[in-house]
């Protein structure tokens, strides 16, 4: 999490022609009166901070993070401004620090205040919005966003991570696929946790076209946010995933389809300086009306990918009419004959040819 992070984005937009195309939004602080404990670590010593720091989980504080953190927030509140009164048809925030781990009352993972979550909240009540999706593709869970809006059914959180039962960060039982959401919010929240390194394009697309599209069209929401890490792109150190820059294009391809295209990304994680950039800018060009990308080599969707959609979809089933072919006594049928082709799609093809074949000849032929 640093500056570079920004700059290095910036740059690549406007290497690839993409930055004179899109209409710059000046950001402004919308969080004056937020809580007093982040306003003083402005004038805080840097012993000061370092303890401050400690007491939360991944949290490092600058005298400026307080600020950094308000402008980041104000980005993505004037862009749900723009895109809900038709000013502008979508937008990108490229911002830090990231959002998707704060929650109501702390730091979490770098982040300081949730974004999403507040613009969320910020759609509902100055724009009237009944209905938001949430869809988060950093590599991380996005365990903030979940606990605000776990028990909340006028927000569905879609988070597909990297998982390992558990052992990647943050380490919580909560970002299973069990964890759908409590109360009035069951079946508003979404996990869908890889249990591998290494997921590919085809696993990104396949979650999505199997999964969360199905759901999101049943819910129809009026406003789609995404927290657009991109930690899962290949060549990412703590992401160790192998998900092409193009994918990203691809998936904001579809979400484009969801709530008439009102749709507004957040600059979440990434540790690969050049991967993060690719990224932005092939979900910028989507965002544009730019044609997708062919995927290099989308391949099938893993057997371990499938184990987990097809997880994600058995806790889900009961709460979504759109999944309900998928019970769980055809659970294992779907995941046996996908698995199946995925096997039969690795192996390769045999060419059978003997020189001996040639000594025949029709003996009516002159």
């Amino acid at each position: 999490e640093c500056p570079a992070r920004v700059s290095t984005v910036m740059e690549m937009l406007e290497t690839e022609g993409l930055l004179g195309r899109c209409v710059r939004v000046e950001v402004e602080i919308l969080l004056k009166e937020y809580v007093e404990l982040m306003k003083s670590t402005q004038k805080m010593t840097e012993d000061e901070l370092k303890t401050l720091a400690d007491k939360y989980d991944s949290v490092f504080l600058h005298p400026e993070f307080f600020t950094c953190a308000c402008l980041a927030v104000g980005s993505v509140l004037q862009l749900v401004d723009k895109v809900m009164t038709s000013q502008l048809r979508n937008g990108f925030s490229v911002s830090r620090p990231p959002g998707h781990h704060a929650h109501t009352d702390k730091m979490n993972g770098y982040c300081m205040f949730n974004h999403l979550a507040i613009a969320a909240r910020y759609a509902q009540k100055q724009h009237g919005v009944k209905r938001v999706l949430i869809v988060d593709w950093d590599v991380h869970h996005g365990q903030g966003i979940q606990y605000i809006f776990e028990e909340d059914p006028s927000v569905l959180y879609f988070s597909v991570h990297r998982y390992e039962d558990g052992s990647f960060w943050p380490h919580l039982k909560e970002s299973d696929s069990s964890s759908v959401g409590s109360g009035a919010g069951q079946g508003y929240n979404i996990n869908l946790p890889w249990n591998k390194i290494g997921m590919e394009d085809g696993d990104y697309v396949t979650a999505f076209q199997q999964l969360l599209l199905p759901v999101a069209y049943e819910f129809q929401p009026q406003l789609v946010l995404v927290a657009a890490g991109f930690d899962s792109v290949i060549g990412d150190p703590k992401g160790e995933m192998r998900v092409s820059p193009q994918c990203f294009s691809i998936l904001t391809h579809m979400l484009k389809g969801v709530a008439q295209g009102r749709l507004v990304l957040a600059l979440e994680g990434g540790y690969n300086l050049q991967s993060t950039a690719e990224g932005v800018c092939a979900s910028v060009s989507s965002l544009l009306g730019d044609p997708c990308p062919h995927l290099i080599s989308p391949g099938a969707p893993s057997e371990s990918a499938l184990k987990s959609i097809s997880k994600t979809i058995s806790a889900l089933y009961p709460f979504w009419k759109s999944l309900q072919t998928h019970k769980y006594f055809c659970f294992l049928r779907f995941l046996n004959v996908l698995c199946a082709e995925v096997k039969a799609s690795s192996l390769i093809t045999g060419l059978v040819y003997d020189q001996r074949m040639m000594l025949h000849h029709n003996m009516w032929d002159g």
